[in-house]
């Protein structure tokens, strides 16, 4: 009898054992943190919280610890950070809180696949929603919401990034050169960051969705490919990618301001596909806008305004915008890519509406024939500026928006310059590098994915490194 009982006291130790060493951070490190994980080819992106604190759902293997003394911090299942005083503060068991000057960490402690993080209100591609994600994470201080990082291997990065970028139901071969795309340019930006930055989860770097994005067959993509590198003079590139062409890609500095060698214009026919809705666009500029875009004074009228260089790709590469000076009686021609703006790319938000790329033609809601006093008969956008000789024989500048006009039989109004300009393009982007709308037409024509990348990146070759 005494033996059974002994039995049955250790069986019922050894079960309450492990039900502490299962119990999240409560019991899973002990006193003294675990050694942070070493991911291969550690990638650190910067997510984006709505509101002023977050919840964080730990599911798997976890613990959290407080930067300031690296200390555990015991949690059940959700804990909440925010910010009070400019400490990270977080809401753990039974309510109590802890505060830390420097943040805290969440660290899986080896990568599993049934580990993950919910993140409360992330501000996602499409709206605010709870998002999932692999990896650990970083909570530190700033003003009003703590900065999130998610810290994780190149691989499980690329997984939460290549459905984000590109529909995981176009073809094999397009996901495969989006995923070598899109992990040589986030190798390049984290080779060449400076000490404690980070990748955004937006276009400004690349989008990325977390497990929340991913599926089978970009995974199936992300798998077939990996450590695979775009590479010129065996270092991986800058592999910018856009959504369309417009049917013929450009070279860098016509677009930003330095040479890329790989980054070469290339034609683009595989980019006009009929699904493809980026060719055709048009949107509107209202002058008054514009004229404020190029600081003039309230002497000074805008009166046209013209593409006067372009790259090989037909993009804008200069525009200019003429000029009335109602002061001095002059006009003039503003080169606005050269004085203005830093770069071609900027015109897409420069005149006050969106373009979707620098391939656009500029039209004006206004033309008049003018006679001149030779008898010719000129066309132009504007009437600013133009000495009119009335009928008792004395001559004027036209300044007004309108001109009143008689004719034969009736009275009319004249608009003597534009008050909008429309601008009708193709192609979505910075048509830099791969199209990926050209990408999904190679692919569907039967190319793979290296033949794709080297068709978007010039001199280029495919390599696995050993990271």
């Amino acid at each position: 009898m005494f033996k059974i009982k002994k039995q049955i006291i250790l069986s019922i130790l050894l079960i309450f054992s492990l039900l502490l060493s299962t119990t999240n951070g409560l019991a899973s490190g002990g006193d003294i943190p675990s050694e942070p994980i070493k991911y291969k080819t550690e990638v650190k992106v910067k997510l984006l919280p709505s509101g002023t604190s977050f919840m964080a759902t730990l599911k798997g293997s976890y613990e959290i610890i407080n930067l300031d003394d690296f200390s555990l911090v015991p949690y059940m299942t959700s804990v909440k950070f925010s910010i009070v005083s400019g400490k990270v503060s977080i809401a753990v068991v039974d309510g109590e809180t802890v505060t830390s000057t420097k943040g805290f960490s969440i660290n899986e402690f080896s990568e599993n696949e049934t580990n993950e993080v919910e993140i409360s209100k992330i501000l996602t591609a499409n709206g605010v929603a709870n998002a999932r994600y692999r990896g650990s994470f970083e909570i530190l201080p700033a003003q009003t919401v703590p900065l999130l990082i998610n810290r994780l291997g190149m691989e499980n990065y690329l997984r939460g990034v290549v459905p984000s970028e590109m529909p995981a139901s176009w073809p094999m071969e397009a996901l495969k050169a989006q995923a070598i795309a899109a992990r040589s340019y986030a190798y390049t930006q984290t080779q060449n960051a400076k000490p404690g930055s980070y990748l955004e989860m937006t276009v400004t770097s690349q989008v990325y969705g977390g497990i929340s994005k991913e599926t089978a067959r970009s995974n199936l993509a992300v798998k077939d490919t990996a450590d695979m590198y775009a590479t010129h003079n065996n270092i991986s590139i800058q592999a910018y990618f856009h959504s369309s062409s417009g049917g013929h890609t450009e070279n860098s500095e016509n677009v930003w301001t330095s040479k890329v060698p790989y980054i070469r214009a290339v034609i683009d026919p595989y980019d006009k596909h009929p699904k493809n809705s980026h060719y055709g666009w048009e949107t509107t500029g209202q002058a008054t806008t514009i004229s404020q875009k190029l600081k003039l004074t309230s002497n000074q009228i805008l009166t046209g305004i013209k593409i006067i260089e372009r790259g090989p790709s037909n993009s804008a590469k200069q525009v200019s915008a003429s000029v009335y000076d109602k002061t001095t009686k002059t006009s003039s021609n503003i080169n606005v890519v050269a004085n203005l703006i830093s770069s071609p790319d900027s015109l897409r938000s420069f005149f006050g509406t969106s373009l979707k790329s620098i391939k656009f033609n500029i039209y004006s809601d206004s033309e008049v024939k003018i006679k001149m006093a030779d008898g010719s008969e000129k066309k132009s956008t504007t009437l600013m500026g133009y000495k009119l000789q009335e009928a008792n024989g004395s001559t004027s500048y036209i300044e007004d928006l309108n001109l009143p006009v008689k004719t034969i039989s009736e009275s009319v109004t004249v608009k003597t310059r534009p008050d909008t300009y429309r601008f009708k393009g193709d192609g979505w982007g910075h048509m830099l590098g791969m199209s990926q709308w050209g990408a999904y037409g190679m692919a569907e024509a039967g190319f793979t994915y290296d033949q794709i990348i080297k068709h978007y990146y010039t001199g280029v070759e495919i390599k696995k490194l050993q990271n």
